[in-house]
């Protein structure tokens, strides 16, 4: 599994289509995808994402999804990061950190 589909899902509208155009960007192999966050739970079902960055993670994104990010979950300084469900939480997470955990997810699945 490469990271090839990336679903973006923040509250701040601004922020989610800089980093969606970040990654087009810096990651052109991957499948970018833009939604609001109350569409999250339906795209997940739909677009079967590798990563979900998002502002709160949902049951369904909790469940079904092996990689998401929860970007300053209540305007809290820090964001949760899963990968291969294993969670963790990462202080002052900035664009160079959302890119490595990408990088991180297609690494260990080239690994596993």
């Amino acid at each position: 599994m490469n990271v090839k589909r990336i679903l973006i899902a923040n509250d701040l509208r601004s922020y989610r289509e800089a980093v969606a155009e970040a990654f087009r960007q810096l990651r052109p192999e991957c499948e970018i995808f833009e939604v609001e966050s109350g569409d999250l739970n339906r795209e997940v079902l739909r677009l079967r994402p590798d990563l979900v960055i998002c502002s709160q993670a949902t049951s369904l994104v909790r469940e079904r999804v092996l990689n998401w990010v929860e970007l300053y979950p209540d305007c809290e300084p820090y964001s949760m990061v899963c990968i291969e469900k294993q969670c963790s939480q990462v202080e002052d997470m900035q664009l160079g950190d959302l890119l490595s955990i990408a990088d991180r997810i297609e690494h260990h699945a080239h690994i596993s």
